[in-house]
């Protein structure tokens, strides 16, 4: 009885919470960056540079990356991804960006 019930808790305790790769996350960091800096779409915008730290005891992960708008505007960003919980997709938090300065 004991084993099964092992095996059970071991297999939940794998497959409760998933959560995404860096590369993965690009879709959603572009969509929730678009949506922050009031831009008309997530096409308008592209992600570089997407670092993960390690995850929190709660599977939490700080991302940090850059976005370029088509106009040439350029942003360090960070987000936290929070892992989804049996069977639901990860989230992100919403993005702090700020500016970097270029001088042409």
């Amino acid at each position: 009885m004991k084993k099964p019930l092992i095996a059970l808790t071991v297999t939940m305790m794998i497959v409760g919470c998933s959560t995404l790769k860096t590369d993965q996350a690009i879709p959603l960091l572009q969509a929730e960056t678009a949506k922050m800096l009031g831009l008309g779409s997530s096409d308008e915008i592209t992600v570089t540079n997407v670092n993960g730290a390690q995850p929190d005891a709660l599977g939490g992960q700080k991302l940090s990356y850059r976005a370029t708008t088509e106009k040439g505007r350029i942003f360090d960003c960070s987000s936290l991804m929070m892992p989804g919980i049996l069977g639901s997709s990860p989230s992100l938090s919403a993005p702090t960006c700020t500016p970097v300065v270029t001088h042409k």
